[in-house]
């Protein structure tokens, strides 16, 4: 018999998890691979075009780069804490699909998309001046913002304690030496960076896949990439 309950209950389904972790040793990382990207740039003035508009954005196999495994593992390591977190099939493992870097200068910034064909996708900070710009998330459940009720204290809730499952948007401030992981179908964008001392925002962003073990899985699935990389690999 299914017990009653006689007070005002609430769950939460269909969360969006978005997860961040500072790294120990992220200063030391930083001007490790400030210099390194830099020169990367220099050496490819062009890069590519994706979501930046007008910000440099590198090859998408820095993943496959001698020189930047020590930040790969470091990133790796992150998105296999969050596969125990969620408690992913235990026979599964992280692929790293691409990864990529940004120097974005004055008023350089990423207008709104999402990562098709990825599990977990996330950014990494390198440099951070003051106004750099934030990187914005959208509420995914499109059907939600039909219509949204009127919150008391609108300009307060999102401080710590408030209803975050009400909220149509949230911000994360860029900090150097953090990651933040999120799923590759939220819907996300990069402000302007407006710092007054023209300084660069760098940042390197990824996309991870889901691969199981081959022999539990006869099926094994490949990513889009036939060179996409693992734990295993590093």
């Amino acid at each position: 018999m299914t017990n009653k309950v006689f007070q005002p209950t609430r769950e939460l389904f269909f969360p969006t998890p978005i997860f961040f972790k500072d790294l120990k040793e992220g200063d030391d990382i930083n001007k490790k691979l400030i210099p390194l990207l830099y020169d990367w740039k220099k050496r490819d003035e062009k890069g590519i075009i994706r979501s930046n508009k007008s910000g440099w954005h590198s090859a998408v196999d820095m993943h496959q780069r001698q020189e930047y495994k020590f930040i790969v593992k470091e990133i790796f390591e992150f998105v296999s804490e969050v596969f125990k977190m969620e408690k992913y099939h235990s026979k599964s493992y992280p692929v790293c699909d691409n990864m990529w870097a940004n120097i974005n200068q004055k008023y350089s910034y990423n207008r709104s998309h999402n990562h098709p064909g990825c599990l977990i996708s996330g950014v990494y900070y390198v440099k951070t001046p003051e106004n750099c710009g934030r990187i914005h998330f959208s509420d995914p459940k499109s059907l939600a913002l039909q219509i949204s009720p009127i919150i008391e204290n609108t300009r307060e809730r999102q401080k710590k304690g408030s209803l975050s499952h009400q909220w149509r948007e949230v911000n994360y401030e860029p900090i150097a030496g953090r990651i933040i992981l999120f799923p590759s179908y939220l819907i996300h964008e990069v402000e302007q960076n407006l710092n007054e001392e023209d300084e660069d925002r760098i940042s390197l962003s990824f996309n991870f896949i889901q691969r199981f073990d081959k022999n539990y899985n006869p099926e094994h699935r490949p990513g889009h990439r036939a060179d996409n990389l693992s734990m295993l690999d590093l």
